[in-house]
């Protein structure tokens, strides 16, 4: 049986979201991704507007129109859990940054990691400007 994806993409140009949100599927290394592209601030410096554009992996399958739409659905509660997690503190502390580095699933709500661990992007490399010395 064939995938779906043709379906995938017409579910897609019907959705709607947040003010803003877009999406759309893009080909990456012989693969299918969803893109949701938020439109927000950046959460370690708010004066500054910024789109954050997520990328998830489509899974080869053959769902139907409403099980793809149930699958976007959670893609986009996958954003708002990522993007709460760059938002929430207390104090200076983001106890549930997400962790951005190689091999993390950035959509996972982790607490027992360092903030240089969420300040750690892909390459490896670890914006320490952005970091806050816990005491």
């Amino acid at each position: 049986m064939e995938n779906t994806f043709p379906l995938l993409a017409n579910v897609i140009k019907a959705v709607r979201c947040k003010p803003g949100w877009r999406f759309y599927l893009v080909d990456e290394d012989d693969a299918k991704r969803l893109v949701v592209a938020v439109p927000g601030h950046d959460s370690y410096n708010p004066d500054r507007p910024l789109t954050v554009s997520h990328f998830f992996p489509v899974p080869v399958a053959t769902y139907n129109e409403k099980t793809w739409r149930r699958w976007i659905f959670e893609m986009c509660r996958r954003v708002e859990n990522h993007e709460l997690g760059e938002w929430f503190r207390v104090g200076d502390v983001r106890p549930f940054a997400p962790l951005h580095g190689p091999g993390e699933d950035p959509y996972t709500v982790h607490e027992f990691r360092s903030e240089a661990d969420a300040q750690t992007i892909q390459d490896g490399t670890v914006h320490a400007d952005k970091i806050k010395t816990v005491t």
